[in-house]
């Protein structure tokens, strides 16, 4: 997958995507980013896709309908207009019928979607067929996902899920331990007749749905990520390629964002191809920022700053790999009842376009807001 163009999907007008090392999409709630990027993974794992919902038990009787309304979720069955919507990759047409037809093959997207607290239930991932027939099916299989991971990964030891020494590099896990959960430990309680995830702060075990708001979003995220980062020496995931996250800032204060800024870069230098959604402008500015340094011929150890890490076996590589990466950011501009989506990978701030300089419309608050401050005081100056 390297460029992806398409008409009439949804309310997308017209795409025309060329994927980077990462890619980001911005722009306002219900603009299409959720459907493109189940149309990606839809690309790709076509065939994954029909035989899981059949080993489930799903059947769309051979209709394409039913079918999208499996895959994409109940009422958008009525996204593909087989009269106007034509969709591309590597310039090769695709239609929902064709995909049909591919036979199995391995999973090559590990989609980690917006809807993820809803993976947990009582404090324990849900099975795929917990949920209700029109649920999108990638909440389903990344909660299936999930259940296989806590059933197969955590049998040792008091079953410490956070912090977990063989998981993920000491300095991501400090920093999300400090952002995210405090002094608290992430962990499975087996006292009941039923497991379930509880947050251990000073010997008090949380429930799930005690826990603050931006615990819940990330524990899900926190698993995903988990599953593409084995532990040991093993990088990656063998069979698959490209990772989307969803809206990875749900619920996070800044500070803890920031902490996930090392985390999508960690994911490049392993190897994954990342596609963020995000409404928050921190991403865009680590975006910005990397395109700004390497265009400078500017030193690697510079981001490191801009991260607030130190120098050392695991940071320095990493910014030495992301200097090599290529980026490409897309807004998905609403205009009447329809939405383009259009390139602003240069982020310049000096842009004419309003929707480059404003990263998409991340920055047009800020922006306005401090016109109008100077303007005043000027005015107070006279």
């Amino acid at each position: 997958m390297k460029r992806l163009t398409l008409t009439s999907l949804g309310q997308i007008r017209e795409a025309d995507i060329a994927f980077g090392d990462l890619t980001v999409f911005v722009g306002e709630q219900a603009s299409g980013k959720g459907i493109l990027l189940q149309l990606v993974k839809l690309i790709l794992d076509a065939g994954d896709i029909t035989q899981t919902l059949k080993k489930h038990g799903f059947d769309w009787q051979k209709k394409v309908e039913n079918f999208l309304s499996l895959y994409f979720g109940e009422g958008m069955e009525g996204i593909w207009n087989k009269d106007e919507t034509i969709v591309t990759f590597n310039k090769m047409d695709f239609t929902p019928r064709n995909a049909l037809l591919r036979r199995k093959k391995d999973e090559s997207l590990f989609l980690i979607p917006a809807h993820r607290v809803v993976t947990l239930k009582d404090g324990w991932p849900r099975a795929f067929t917990d949920y209700n027939i029109g649920d999108p099916y990638v909440v389903k299989q990344f909660s299936e996902k999930l259940r296989l991971l806590m059933e197969r990964g955590f049998r040792s030891g008091e079953g410490m899920i956070f912090p977990q020494a063989g998981r993920m590099n000491k300095t991501m896990r400090d920093a999300i331990g400090e952002s995210v959960f405090g002094k608290g430990e992430v962990k499975i309680d087996r006292s009941g007749l039923r497991k379930r995830i509880v947050l251990d702060i000073a010997g008090s075990q949380l429930p799930f749905m005690a826990w603050s708001t931006g615990q819940r979003e990330f524990t899900p995220l926190l698993l995903g990520l988990y599953w593409l980062m084995p532990s040991g020496k093993t990088d990656k995931k063998n069979e698959i390629n490209w990772v989307v996250i969803e809206e990875p800032e749900m619920g996070l204060h800044p500070k803890a964002i920031s902490s996930m800024l090392t985390v999508f870069l960690e994911l490049m230098r392993r190897g994954y191809k990342v596609i963020i959604s995000t409404h928050s402008a921190q991403i865009l500015e680590l975006v910005w920022s990397i395109q700004f340094l390497i265009k400078a011929h500017a030193d690697p150890k510079e981001l490191l700053k801009v991260l607030e890490l130190k120098s050392n076996y695991f940071s320095k590589p990493l910014v030495e790999t992301v200097f090599k990466k290529t980026f490409k950011t897309y807004y998905f501009s609403r205009q009447d009842e329809a939405v383009n989506v259009k390139d602003i990978s240069t982020l310049d701030a000096e842009d004419p376009d309003e929707a480059v300089s404003d990263f998409g419309g991340l920055t047009a608050f800020s922006t306005k807001a401090a016109e109008v401050v100077s303007s005043a005081i000027w005015r107070s100056d006279l």
